[in-house]
């Protein structure tokens, strides 16, 4: 099973969801990507999700902060709410040493028989150390799936990996799966 393929949904923490945004496509990204996208709908109403706004060079550094209705309209992701008490309990545990956006997606992930996108080390240990079976996915993947599966051209895929840099102020980690793709673009 592909993570958030056939079986459960991708959930997105705040860090890839922040990315995708900063590509002012996250629509058009999302959509030929083989995952079922969703994110709890504790970081679409309580986090704060900000990218940078396009401004002329040497422009003052303004960010644009994304609203809980942009989010809720994104046609190919699913806002998912803490219900069970199995949730509720896993999100307890998970909130001991990740913050509340993180420890929501991970309980959610699952409860749902999800996956979990994340860029953070600490999610990624503890999820890995907690719920093993759990599968992660981190943001040069999805980049990387989504150029192979839209067959992106060269050109379209540094625009979008220059969007997450500036906009989504991300680097990936030298560790990072396809890393060394996602660099390439930057040489």
């Amino acid at each position: 099973m592909s993570p958030g393929g056939q079986g459960g949904p991708l959930l997105l923490d705040a860090c890839c969801l922040i990315n995708l945004l900063a590509t002012g496509r996250i629509e058009e990204i999302l959509s030929p990507l083989p995952y079922r996208f969703a994110t709890s709908r504790l970081i679409a109403t309580t986090e704060i999700l900000t990218i940078v706004r396009d401004l002329e060079p040497g422009a003052p550094l303004e960010r644009e902060v994304i609203s809980p209705a942009r989010l809720k309209a994104i046609e190919d992701l699913t806002l998912l709410d803490l219900v069970t008490d199995e949730e509720i309990a896993d999100f307890v545990r998970f909130a001991v040493e990740l913050d509340d956006g993180e420890a929501s997606v991970c309980a959610s992930a699952i409860a749902h028989q999800g996956a979990v996108a994340t860029d953070d080390r600490k999610a990624l240990r503890v999820l890995g150390r907690v719920a093993p079976r759990v599968p992660t996915v981190q943001t040069p993947e999805l980049f990387y799936t989504w150029a192979r599966v839209s067959r992106a051209n060269e050109h379209e895929i540094g625009e979008v990996l220059r969007a997450v840099r500036n906009r989504g102020q991300f680097h990936p980690r030298r560790d990072a799966p396809c890393f060394e793709w996602w660099d390439s673009h930057f040489r």
